[in-house]
C-alpha cells in the first residue's frame, strides 16, 4: 500500500512526506471524510498535524 501511495506523489511531481501520506491513508480509511476527520485521522496516525496541513495535502492531490 505505502509503496502504491510514494508512487502516486511521484507520478505528479511531489515529494512522500510523512504528512502526505498519512493524508491518502486517511482518504484511504475515509473517501468521503470531510477535512475535519480527515485531520482527526492523520493526527492519529501522526501525532500532531495542523488543519491547514491537511487541506494543503488535499489541494495537491
Amino acid at each position: 500500500m505505502s509503496a502504491d501511495l510514494v508512487q502516486l506523489l511521484r507520478s505528479r511531481g511531489l515529494h512522500s512526506t510523512a504528512q502526505r501520506l498519512a493524508v491518502l491513508r486517511a482518504l484511504e480509511a475515509r473517501p468521503h471524510g470531510t477535512a475535519e476527520e480527515l485531520t482527526r485521522l492523520v493526527r492519529g496516525d501522526l501525532g500532531t498535524v495542523s488543519r491547514q496541513a491537511v487541506y494543503d495535502a488535499l489541494a495537491l492531490l
